[in-house]
Formats: C-alpha cells, structure tokens, sequence
C-alpha cells in the first residue's frame, strides 16, 4: 500500500478533501454513509470512535475489502482493512484474534499503522512465512512444505503496545496506542492484511471472508464487543491519516532525474514521505524503487535479469514451496485509480529470450498517434517485450494530480535473506545510520542532479548485480530505428 502525493500549499489538502468525496462516490456509498465519510475527512477519527461506540456491537470485527485501485498499490493485491482509534468508549485493553487458513497467494502478512500511516517498528507487522501454523496444519509459505497442503489455518493477535503480550503467545504484532499527530486526543491506527496475486481458481475477497477477526479482553482474553469503526469508513480514515502526515512530514516530492541525457535512473525513496510501507525499514527508504518515465516520449525499462521467483499459477497439487530469491515483483505507474492496464507483474508478464523483463511505456500526453502506438505493439510483441500505455495528465482528478507524474514503482515481495541482489541493496540517501548520509535531508531529495548522486544511489549492476533496472527515453524514430534492428 503505497500513496504519493506532491502538491504543496493549501490546495494539497483541499485536493484530498475532495478525494474523500470521490472515494465515497467510487465505493458507491449510500449518501448518508458518504456524508459521514467527509466528516471523518474533515474532523479526524473521533468522531468515527464516538459514533460506533454508540452503536450496539458484537465481538467480530468486519474488513473493508479494499481494493488496490483505491491505493497507489498493486493491482493484483487486495487490502482487507479496518481501523480503529485507543481509549475511547470499549477500545481501551483491547486485543484482536485473527484466524483462518493460509490464503492461495503469492504473498500474504498484517500491518498496522499510527495516525499519520507510518509504521511504528518491525514488531507491527508479521509476514506469512513467520507465522505459527496452528496444530496439526501446515504453513504453506514455509519453504519444503506443500503449496497445496491441508489443514492450513493460524491464528494471529493484533495486540495494543501499551498492554505487555502474555508470555508464550504466538504470532503477536502490535497496534499502536498512542498518538503521533499533536492534535490526536485518541490514537487512531489501521490494520491491513495484504493478499498479493491469487492463485487461479481462488479469490481474495473469499480468503478475507474466511478470515475471523474477534476482539478480546487483554485481562481475561475473553471476547468483547468490538470497537472499531464501520468498515466502509476505512477509507476517509486513511485519507485522515494522510492529511496528518503531511502536516507533520511536509509534501512528497518528484523523483529525481537527471536533467539533461536520456538515461531513467531507480532510486530508493525516503521514507518520510511514503506512506503505509508493507516492510519496516531501518535505513531511512522505501524498500521499494521508483523511476520518474518522461511526459513526452517513450521510455523503454530493463530489468536485467530476472530473480526466481514463485509463480502461483503453475502450482499443482505436489508443488513445494521453495527458497525463492523473491515470491513476487512487479512495475506499476504511480496513479489513482490503479488498474492493471498500467502495471506488470511477475506471473503475467513476457519475458525475453535471454530472460530480461523489458516494459515500454507509451507517453500518456500528449498520447502518440493510433499508427504509432499500433507500430510500437507490433515490434514490442515480436521482441516479448511489455507495452503499457501511461494514462493521461490527471489535472482534473483530485488523488492522481497530486502523484508524481508519471512515475513508475518497481516492487521485491518475500525477499529471501539469502538473495543479496533485490531492491533492498540499492542504497539509501537518507540513511542514518551511515555517516555520509546520515545528515541528508529527505526534503532535499527531488533536487538530486549530480552524475554522482545517480552512480551511487542508483539501481546498478554495482549494487544489484546482475538484477538491475534502468530505462532508456526516446522517441518514436529513435525508437524504431533501433529496435526494427532486433526484431
């Protein structure tokens, strides 16, 4: 789950607001769901507490199903989401079981979130791999265990972090309880399972129904009715969250690029101006990469070399998990709404001859003539190379104007500890703990130029080997010319 918005001023935040509206109208809520989506927007997350402490509730706990067209995610994955705030009436010592059986997935893990969308530290997340399957069942993702075995069900606990986690407790993350925003008289936080690429012939609003979240008492760890708000508000929520973190970080920025030459370069992105990182970081960036595509031509994107990777849909009945360098990648454009037309993942996407993963991305405005673009498929085709079509300037759409445009997030999931050529080995600008970074100001990001910065911080063979990526520009000329040689 990722959001990167780069107005700045007071029309950023006007801008959002209005995308709480389009939100609202995009789920199809009724209007007086969609007034009480804008006054979560305008007035935080107290009222949303207040309100459903009013309302009688049971102990089971409902998701909102997410989809990843409402985040400037993946759109193979799904987000199952709730949210809730701490110590308003029924939350405070509340813990939340979670159980059910090990998705069909690519990827799948829990993460949670403080007022702002940050994520508080690595013990506010778990990762397929790391969970406990419960007796008698396997744990799928656990290399040398069957993809398909059964039973296949855990149990996980959302626990708050100011209540000490009883000793021999299994599969334990926490959800903050206190606020980050200074105005915050609640701690208002979201939880997020992720289920990233399903297998064929499963679906991920099934594996979100068939997971069971019920909220229990820290003392007696007996169930108690949940606190936390309507589903459908999940979003005005984070959209609230949004809002705080940019009061407190200040607005994103553009990705840097060189200003002169053809070259695209991938670079690690500082933390501080993400949002909802699926990964804790301890390096000051993202552990994803993002390269900034041009307006007005072609770009043309290489990933070298391929790592291993888990293709679900090959899997049949005696497939075994393995030790792959990583489960998943994929490159999708930064945009609101996402759709799979403008991202390309690893089960689905063509490959070359001599395994690369090549995308072009067609300039999204102005667009290139229907004969042009219809040429550029046709040899892209014959090369097995990927084709997206980049959307159009988005000035009119209150989530998308606010993106880096265009830009392109190139994404490692499940990365095995020993593969040491993922995105993670390109280094961080910002990092702190290294004493030629450490006093970097992620503000100042965007106005990287120098040929030094992008040797050293960019993604390349001298840090992922083999496995780098980078793109070319150019035009349509430049383009046939050159690639009419190799098909």
């Amino acid at each position: 789950m990722r959001t990167y918005l780069t107005k700045k001023g007071s029309r950023r935040f006007a801008g959002a607001a209005v995308a709480v509206s389009a939100l609202a109208m995009f789920l199809g809520l009724m209007p007086g769901a969609f007034a009480q989506a804008q006054t979560v927007a305008r007035t935080g997350l107290t009222a949303a507490g207040s309100a459903s402490a009013a309302a009688p509730r049971a102990s089971n706990c409902r998701w909102f199903p997410l989809p990843a067209q409402l985040f400037i995610g993946d759109p193979s994955a799904l987000y199952p989401t709730v949210h809730g705030t701490y110590n308003t009436p029924g939350s405070k010592d509340v813990a939340y079981k979670i159980s059910g059986p090990f998705p069909h997935a690519t990827t799948f893990s829990f993460t949670t979130y403080n007022d702002l969308m940050d994520l508080p530290g690595a013990n506010y997340l778990i990762n397929d791999k790391d969970i406990v399957q419960a007796p008698g069942s396997v744990n799928p993702f656990v290399p040398g265990t069957r993809v398909m075995g059964t039973p296949r069900n855990y149990t996980a606990w959302a626990w708050p972090d100011s209540v000490p986690v009883p000793a021999g407790l299994k599969n334990v993350f926490l959800y903050p309880t206190k606020a980050r925003f200074p105005a915050d008289k609640q701690a208002a936080w979201n939880l997020v399972m992720r289920f990233y690429h399903m297998q064929p012939g499963y679906s991920a609003l099934a594996a979100m129904r068939a997971t069971k979240m019920t909220a229990v008492s820290t003392q007696t760890m007996a169930p108690v009715p949940c606190p936390l708000g309507a589903p459908a508000l999940s979003v005005p929520a984070q959209v609230t969250a949004v809002l705080r973190h940019f009061k407190v970080y200040g607005p994103t920025e553009m990705v840097p690029a060189p200003p002169t030459g053809n070259k695209i370069y991938f670079l690690r992105y500082p933390l501080a101006m993400m949002l909802g990182p699926e990964g804790f970081s301890t390096d000051g960036c993202t552990g994803y990469l993002m390269g900034q595509l041009p307006k007005d031509r072609i770009a043309v994107v290489t990933v070298h070399k391929v790592a291993q990777y888990f293709n679900n849909n090959l899997v049949t009945p005696a497939s075994v998990m393995k030790d792959y360098q990583i489960r998943y990648q994929s490159e999708t454009i930064a945009y609101w709404p996402e759709n799979r037309r403008i991202s390309v993942n690893t089960d689905d996407a063509a490959y070359t001859a001599n395994g690369e993963l090549v995308t072009v991305y067609l300039p999204g405005d102005p667009r290139l003539p229907a004969a042009q673009i219809a040429q550029v498929r046709a040899m892209a085709a014959r090369l097995h190379y990927n084709v997206i079509q980049a959307p159009r300037n988005p000035a009119n759409r209150p989530l998308a104007k606010l993106l880096p445009y265009p830009a392109v997030i190139y994404r490692n999931k499940a990365i095995s500890s020993s593969f040491p050529y993922s995105v993670s080995a390109v280094p961080c600008w910002t990092d702190p703990n290294n004493p030629a970074t450490a006093g970097n100001n992620y503000k100042d990001f965007t106005n990287q130029t120098s040929p030094a910065f992008f040797r050293q911080f960019g993604s390349s063979p001298r840090n992922q080997g083999p496995y780098y990526i980078d793109g070319v520009k150019m035009t349509f000329a430049q383009f046939i010319s050159r690639y009419s040689k190799s098909s």
